[in-house]
């Protein structure tokens, strides 16, 4: 089965699919660290997860923009010469203008990017289509000054324009802890498929395939089937004390590994012995210290109140106090919004990453955060973790799909034999 990745990030996705079955034809991210990320770990030769086996050669292997990749006429037409020979077309289009986190603007450029999605569409026309994004994408924008207000959401305009294009779709909302996840992080997907099927059919098709890959992305790793994965499960073996020069980072300090003693943190650290990366330490001034110090003894976990921010003089007005007998809130691109459980310290970029799946042999590249006006432009490790779709998240996505496609390929031969 093969699938062509767009707004691909650092392969979160692409990652899942890849364990989920498919194998990737190629893969559109325009910004250079996350495509360097992508790069060295699902497509180099011999990288650790290697998917994209057989790029095309027309295709460079470097950071791309998709809607330069449709403005060029030569592009266009090899596009087209894959017609039919492409089972997904998958992405996840920036979510900045959608997110309850942010502005949530109506009239931010980057909502349309997921129409861009449909341009590609046309020209590849796969068998389905997958469209990942934030849970905002299926509400509608409400009206305030200088916005305008729509009739639907984004994702009921998207299902609406894959239907007028011969795809029946669904959209479903998921829960990360659902898959294993430590992580309470909604997502919405849309899901379309070129096939003679009824709407509700597919819908309801598609939401027993997942909860089936639920239980079976679960049973995989060990993990519990009875409840969520909790946050000290996943990070409690990157807490050490001690002290070691990070690897990747030689000006700062990391911890080496201590013992494993829950199912996902041995999932997630799989072959890997020494200290992993991307695991450095903030430099915190003592002001910062002092900060966290007072709310590991004063506070209850999960997120401070402002009235205690302020009284503390920080200008962040979102810190949370993470719980390590719950799973944590959505993990953001901000690795200073979150205060480890057990010391005065924010949270790593691996520690991030356990929290959205990743397995320790998936390596980050490029700067580790960017502060100011370089965020809109460059995607810092932090960035690239947090904007990620969580691996075992796309894995189960990855087996609905298929086990959709089977069963709807099992319908059209069964009706073909029936009539014959």
């Amino acid at each position: 089965m093969l699938c062509i990745d767009l707004f691909a990030g650092c392969g979160g996705l692409a990652l899942g699919l890849s364990r989920a079955g498919f194998k990737g034809v190629f893969a559109v991210e325009r910004d250079p660290m996350a495509f360097d990320t992508l790069k060295k770990n699902l497509v180099d030769e011999g990288s650790p997860f290697q998917s994209f086996r057989d790029w095309p050669e027309w295709l460079p292997q470097t950071n791309l923009d998709l809607s330069d990749l449709l403005a060029d006429a030569d592009m266009k037409e090899k596009l087209r010469s894959l017609r039919g020979a492409v089972d997904l077309v998958s992405g996840g289009p920036p979510c900045q203008g959608f997110s309850a986190g942010g502005r949530r603007d109506g009239e931010d450029e980057r909502n349309t990017l997921v129409f861009r999605m449909l341009d590609f569409i046309d020209l590849v026309e796969p068998r389905a289509v997958l469209i990942e994004n934030v849970e905002g994408i299926a509400r509608k924008f409400v009206s305030r000054p200088n916005a305008r207000s729509s009739e639907g959401s984004v994702a009921e305009a998207v299902a609406e324009m894959l239907r007028s294009r011969g795809y029946t779709s669904c959209i479903r909302l998921l829960d990360a802890t659902e898959f294993g996840v430590p992580q309470t992080r909604k997502r919405v997907v849309i899901f379309g498929v070129k096939v003679d099927a009824q709407p509700v059919e597919l819908d309801r098709m598609f939401a027993d395939a997942l909860k089936s890959a639920s239980f079976s992305v679960r049973s995989k790793y060990g993990l519990p089937l009875d409840r969520p994965v909790t946050l000290w499960e996943a990070i409690h073996d990157l807490a050490s004390t001690e002290r070691l020069i990070c690897p990747d980072s030689t000006g700062y300090e990391t911890a080496p590994y201590s013992k494993a003693n829950s199912a996902f943190a041995r999932a997630m650290r799989g072959e890997v012995k020494e200290t992993p990366n991307s695991h450095r330490f903030s430099k915190h001034g003592a002001r910062v210290t002092a900060l966290y110090e007072l709310a590991h003894r004063t506070q209850e976990k999960g997120r401070l109140s402002k009235a205690f921010l302020l009284a503390n003089n920080t200008k962040k007005d979102k810190k949370v106090l993470l719980d390590p007998d719950l799973p944590t809130s959505t993990i953001t691109t901000h690795p200073d919004e979150f205060i480890h459980c057990t010391q005065a310290r924010n949270v790593t970029v691996r520690e991030m990453a356990r929290l959205q799946s990743f397995p320790d042999d998936f390596h980050f590249f490029g700067r580790y955060t960017i502060n100011g006006p370089r965020r809109k432009f460059d995607v810092a490790r932090c960035s690239q973790v947090g904007n990620a779709v969580p691996p075992l998240m796309a894995e189960a996505i990855g087996q609905a799909v298929l086990a959709t496609l089977d069963a709807l390929t099992s319908n059209e031969a069964g009706l073909r034999v029936r009539a014959a």
